[in-house]
């Protein structure tokens, strides 16, 4: 980095304990910052650069870092005059002058660098007054990236490290050994390994503490860990998170010009840190961060991002509910829309600032705490309430993330339904597809409604199924595809009235093809069409659920109309055993095998669902997975190759019980499964269907095996 970008990107002090003044930064936080001892540091006027014997004889408009060993010199001298120091070199003078000359040329001496070392080493342990003017001249040179890393190379870092683990020093001797520091780590890797060495971090931490010393020691510890993860360790594992806590509950502590910083600071010393040190009030302190006035959308970011992280233990969990940190959240995602996009970065940082809101609330909400503390009654929910009407896609999604938590008892969800009438907005914004997230999101919520046998009837209806079936087309997205069939199962789960909305006809006119079909139909199709395994399954357990819904209903309706309901779910649908056949023919999860064989059997029960049974077991995988099923044997022929993805479906056969307590539920499970495969086998033999011969041998011979 060249010396005109240092300067535009430096920050300045008035003195050694006043606030530092932050540049502008970019949201990713990787510019770094250096550190001047003045406001206007090129002015020579300054009385920190006017000494006893006169004004310094040296042009003005050369940059500091060309000025440095003129600079060196005028100090130097005076020491020797004034109190007899022994700068350890004869011709030092000619020295000083000849590194002067090549720095203008480009040239850094280390060795001359080194030498000046000895010579400041020799300031601190006589004249702290003419040490402090020496180190303020490095610190202002250690601004050129030129010089960064001569100052590592001759020793100058780690001297004036060294001086700042002296904890009895004045803040205004420690000032510039900081700001030099500061400096020569910014983009410097190397320099910073030898600040992150284990003697030094802990008085670096311990400037944290100094008034006088913090803004600068805050600026410092950044530019070190500034895109280093190895200092990011270093300082986390050293408690700089509850340092940064403690420095902000101070009242007298104003964080001004350095809430980037200190943002940035604790978005990455959260991370994966021991927060068990943490004092309770932490996420308090950290929270309190978004209401002062004027943050960016960038550092509101970062301080959403350290609160995430905090947020993962259960007592800060209470603490951001008992506290009602929540409608903080609140109100920083509905400002967020008063915000005028200068760039096409901060609208980005916006974005994502949004989505992580939602995150939080989506996780926080999901919690018993928040259910008890934000009852349906209460102002917050109804404020979710009123966002699903909002203009705004962030806040309907976080609205029915919300909202969707709350829903998981029956109660809450009767009182959602019947007194609110939720489903119906939520069927509006189902209804408009210009976001895919919010459709989701408002699927995702009906079906934690659709959970209460109550209130199947009242969402379910063939307005509300034909808005669901909609989705299935080949060109939508697939997790809207999965998150509608979860939907449709829950609502024919045990309520054969949306069973009958399934299969009502696509078009009342019986001259058009499309009377023929169904909205099954389209169910069926998109199990042929989509490489989504989860959606495949899904669906599989929607077939499954709509075999359970009549065979349990059947004893409660007359036979004319069970016999109506069997002869529009087979006749009309050949193909109706395919996802089935597929749940049987995986071996990755049992519960979802065996959903498959009880579905297929009860399938078989009926003289018409035997057709599309026989038919699909005479595909080899699944004849395979039959066989297995009833004789424990596999075959030579049999296919085990459907995988399900693990962020979607479960094994529930699966637990933390003993390896003897699970083999007995595997047994178990493996047991019925055969019991339900002989059903089945007996059901197809007892209904005379058309199947191959040698084939209907097969069936015979199984039912003799015991």
């Amino acid at each position: 980095m060249s010396s005109s970008s240092e300067e535009k990107h430096s920050a300045s002090t008035t003195s050694a304990s006043s606030t530092v003044h932050s540049p502008e930064t970019s949201f990713n936080r990787t510019t770094s910052r250096t550190v001047s001892e003045d406001a206007d540091d090129l002015d020579l006027d300054q009385d920190h650069l006017v000494y006893a014997f006169g004004q310094l004889s040296v042009r003005k408009d050369l940059p500091m870092a060309e000025r440095m060993f003129i600079l060196l010199e005028e100090v130097f001298q005076r020491a020797a005059e004034t109190h007899n120091i022994d700068i350890g070199h004869e011709d030092w003078h000619a020295r000083l002058r000849q590194a002067d000359e090549m720095s203008r040329q480009g040239v850094r001496d280390v060795e001359i660098l080194r030498w000046a070392r000895n010579a400041v080493d020799q300031l601190r342990q006589s004249v702290l007054e003419d040490f402090t003017q020496a180190a303020n001249i490095l610190a202002d040179a250690s601004r050129d990236a030129s010089w960064r890393l001569p100052f590592g190379q001759s020793g100058l870092l780690e001297l004036f490290l060294r001086f700042l683990t002296d904890l009895d020093l004045d803040g205004e001797i420690l000032a510039p050994c900081l700001r030099l520091v500061g400096n020569c780590c910014v983009d410097a890797d190397l320099n910073r390994e030898i600040a992150i060495s284990s003697e030094y971090i802990p008085s670096l931490m311990s400037h944290l503490r100094r008034n006088e010393l913090v803004a600068i020691t805050i600026s410092v510890i950044y530019n070190i860990c500034s895109e280093y993860d190895r200092a990011q360790h270093a300082f986390r594992t050293n408690g700089l998170c509850s340092a940064l806590v403690n420095i902000l509950v101070d009242s007298n502590f104003e964080t001004g010009p350095l809430l980037p910083y200190i943002c940035s600071l604790l978005s990455f010393s959260t991370q994966q840190a021991d927060l068990a040190d943490c004092p309770d009030h932490s996420l308090q302190t950290v929270t309190k961060l978004l209401q002062q006035p004027d943050v960016k959308p960038g550092d509101m970011l970062l301080i959403v991002n350290a609160m995430n992280v905090f947020l993962q233990q259960e007592r800060f969990r209470r603490q951001f509910v008992e506290h009602d940190l929540v409608t903080v959240l609140l109100d920083v995602l509905t400002g967020s829309y008063t915000y005028e996009f200068l760039d096409i970065d901060t609208e980005e940082e916006v974005s994502i600032l949004r989505n992580t809101i939602s995150q939080i609330l989506s996780d926080v909400s999901a919690t018993t705490v928040f259910a008890r503390s934000y009852p349906v009654n209460s102002s917050l929910v109804g404020s979710m309430i009123q966002w699903l009407s909002s203009p705004y896609d962030q806040l309907r999604i976080a609205s029915c993330l919300v909202l969707g938590n709350l829903a998981r008892s029956d109660s809450v969800c009767l009182d959602m339904i019947r007194r609110l009438s939720l489903h119906r907005k939520l069927l509006d914004i189902v209804q408009d597809r210009s976001n895919v997230q919010v459709v989701y999101a408002a699927l995702g919520f009906l079906r934690n409604l659709a959970l209460p046998a109550e209130n199947k009837s009242i969402i379910g209806t063939q307005q509300s199924v034909e808005t669901i079936s909609s989705f299935w087309s080949l060109d939508f997205n697939p997790q809207v595809q999965y998150i509608s069939v979860c939907l449709l199962r829950q609502l024919l789960n045990n309520c054969i009235g949306n069973v009958r909305w399934l299969l009502e006809s696509l078009s009342p006119d019986e001259d058009s093809p499309a009377h023929e079909k169904t909205y099954l139909s389209l169910l069926l199709l998109l199990f042929g069409r989509t490489d989504d395994i989860s959606t495949k399954v899904e669906i599989g357990r929607t077939i499954a659920t709509i075999c359970r819904c009549i065979a349990s209903s059947s004893q409660g309706l007359p036979l004319e109309s069970t016999n109506a309901i069997l002869h529009r779910l087979y006749g009309m649908h050949a193909d109706i055993a395919r996802p089935l056949a597929m749940m049987v023919s995986q071996s990755r999860f049992p519960i979802i095998r065996s959903e498959g064989w009880f579905a297929l059997a009860l399938m078989a029960r009926s003289r018409e669902g035997t057709a599309p049974v026989s038919e699909a077991l005479q595909q080899m995988e699944v004849f395979g997975a039959l066989v297995t099923t009833i004789t424990g044997q596999p075959t030579n022929g049999q296919a085990t190759t459907t995988q399900e993805p693990r962020n979607r479906l479960s094994d529930n056969s699966s637990s933390s019980s003993s390896s003897e307590t699970r083999s007995n539920q595997e047994r178990e499970m493996q047991a019925k499964d055969r019991e339900n495969a002989l059903v089945l086998v007996n059901e197809l033999l007892q209904n005379t269907v058309r199947i191959n011969f040698l084939f209907l041998n097969i069936l015979r011979r199984f039912l003799h095996l015991d």
